[in-house]
């Protein structure tokens, strides 16, 4: 397994001959999961309890934030869609480019690939212990727009901090890394050209950046 890592090529060259085991290697996008939901359940104890706070101060309407069970369901969806998304991305590319008849064995290569985002996850984990927010403070008689455009505000300030502004840019680096490893998987299977295999790893990480939208508005909720 560790030579997906340093040498993805010969990592899938060598699962090529080897029967599919689809089930087995969804414990990479399962292992994601965990992982995000323990560091955006260390985010949500740090931002969650002042931020409710500071709404009822603020008595504002219709500003309840979600139920906890709803959050954690929400948060552990979210690698899962994204498997399933660069998952029929990979099966239409392949039957654009050679259609290998190989839909089991990329599925399995698709999810085998989602181990590169395990430092990520684990990164993820660090920042958010690491990190301590700066205490949320909404005007008091101030109109719903004022405080809404307060709370905004507060967002974007937060998001600019080094540890969280860090974490964006780490993620879009491993989303480029799995994109790649995708392309590598998909060319070893089709047999692509060097120039193809580049060509494929530009449109998967087009797709990789546009998947995790979801993901990342959840794990922005507090």
């Amino acid at each position: 397994m560790w030579s997906l890592f340093w040498s993805p090529v010969r990592f899938f060259d060598t699962r090529r001959h080897c029967h599919p085991r689809v089930f087995s290697s969804l414990a990479a996008p399962a292992l994601c999961a965990a992982l995000q939901s323990i560091s955006v359940a260390i985010f949500s104890s740090r931002t969650r309890p002042g931020l409710e706070a500071a709404l009822a101060r603020a008595d504002l309407p219709l500003t309840e934030l979600p139920a906890a069970p709803l959050f954690a369901a929400m948060n552990i969806l979210t690698y899962p869609m994204f498997f399933g998304l660069l998952t029929l991305a990979v099966l239409a590319l392949d039957v654009v480019i050679k259609d290998s008849g190989q839909p089991t064995r990329l599925t399995e290569f698709t999810a085998l690939s989602f181990y590169t985002q395990v430092p990520y996850c684990v990164l993820m984990i660090v920042i958010a212990w690491v990190w301590v927010p700066d205490p949320l403070r909404l005007p008091v008689g101030s109109s719903t727009a004022e405080l809404l455009t307060e709370l905004q505000r507060y967002r974007a300030a937060m998001l600019s901090g080094p540890l969280l502004s860090t974490g964006r840019l780490l993620s879009y680096y491993s989303l480029l890394w799995l994109a790649t490893v995708l392309s590598i998987a998909l060319g070893v299977v089709d047999g692509l050209s060097t120039q193809a295999t580049v060509a494929i790893a530009v449109l998967l990480f087009t797709v990789c950046a546009a998947g995790p939208i979801f993901g990342a508005v959840v794990r922005l909720l507090p």
